[in-house]
């Protein structure tokens, strides 16, 4: 996926110390819970907006979920020539959880619709300003599993 020859862009990669902040995020869809009003958030956040209290403490959502509306990106971002077209989708994570906008994997464009079951798998995201690959989350239809 990845050639020895590709540019490492410093605009489109974030700070090593960020990524390192964000891996529950990133790994384990770990977000934040609010105890006095008790909405969910992904990603996490310091403060409610609802109630805008600080009593949050940390949530990890399920690995499943539905896709509530789809979009296909013919323009990929610097790096990802090789992904087009590619799949995007809101993924709701539970009943009354949060929405994820994330990446479709081993699926075609045809096959996204809404109401589709999903879960959750690992992929590289991009590479770091030092070198190093960053991997993150995306979501592929349940029936695909191998």
């Amino acid at each position: 996926m990845w050639s020895q020859s590709e540019p490492i862009y410093r605009i489109a990669t974030q700070s090593t110390a960020k990524a390192w902040r964000n891996r529950l995020a990133r790994y384990r869809l770990v977000g934040t819970h609010c105890a006095s009003c008790g909405m969910d958030h992904f990603p996490g956040r310091h403060v409610c907006p609802k109630c805008h209290k600080r009593d949050l403490e940390p949530k990890e959502f399920p690995r499943t979920g539905t896709v509530v509306c789809t979009a296909v990106d013919h323009s990929p971002l610097m790096g990802h020539g090789e992904e087009v077209p590619k799949p995007l989708a809101v993924i709701k994570l539970s009943e009354d959880g949060p929405f994820v906008i994330t990446d479709i994997v081993d699926c075609d464009v045809e096959q996204l619709k809404e109401g589709l079951e999903v879960e959750l798998v690992f992929r590289k995201w991009r590479r770091e300003t030092n070198g190093n690959y960053m991997y993150g989350y995306k979501f592929r239809p349940i029936s695909t599993r191998g």
